[in-house]
């Protein structure tokens, strides 16, 4: 039996994967960002990434990319018009997201554990915010710059230790051989060895 591809040449399989992940990953972001604000608007806890990084390990840069756009939706709108005042700075979540999307999907299959992959990956969007905050932010009159570096801050040091909680569940998560079993389904190309085989 033939596999059905889409236009982007995604197996159908895939892109509903990517579809239910994108959903989770906004349920995760209203449920965590509308529940545990931090501190004002600009900073809440964010776990959206789950959803990025259970489509980005096993589907890798492209199946990262995707999820991890779609899952900076919610976030985008939160920071930029419902909860934050970014406006339409806000959609540059997006952006960031679908960046550690397609970063955590490329070094997953050079590093093969998603502790290491989770953490690198998200080295480019850190960079990406911290440039949005210190150039963009300012530029737009949203805040003066020595107020963006302090919020930028306090937004990067709470995604790391967010990053570093991710890191660790995704590693647990493909423990299980169940888990990793059905992705290889859905992901037939995905080369895995969980911890526990080893």
């Amino acid at each position: 039996m033939a596999v059905r591809k889409t236009y982007l040449h995604l197996p159908v399989k895939v892109l509903a994967y990517v579809a239910i992940m994108a959903a989770l990953g906004n349920a995760l972001a209203i449920l965590s960002i509308d529940l545990v604000p931090l501190s004002g608007s600009q900073v809440a806890l964010d776990l959206s990434h789950l959803a990025t990084f259970l489509s980005a390990i096993p589907g890798g840069p492209i199946v990262g990319l995707f999820t991890g756009a779609l899952v900076g939706i919610y976030p985008a709108l939160a920071f930029g018009y419902i909860h934050g005042s970014l406006g339409i700075v806000g959609l540059t979540l997006i952006a960031g997201k679908g960046i550690t999307g397609i970063t955590c999907g490329a070094l997953q299959r050079r590093l093969k554990r998603p502790l290491l992959s989770v953490t690198a990956g998200y080295v480019p969007e850190c960079l990406f915010t911290i440039a949005i905050f210190v150039w963009v932010v300012p530029a737009v009159g949203i805040m003066p710059v020595s107020v963006a570096w302090t919020v930028v801050l306090f937004i990067v040091a709470k995604a790391w230790i967010e990053i570093l909680f991710m890191g660790f569940v995704m590693e647990s998560v493909f423990l299980s051989r169940g888990i990793v079993h059905m992705l290889r389904i859905i992901f037939p190309q995905w080369d895995y060895t969980p911890l526990s085989e080893l």
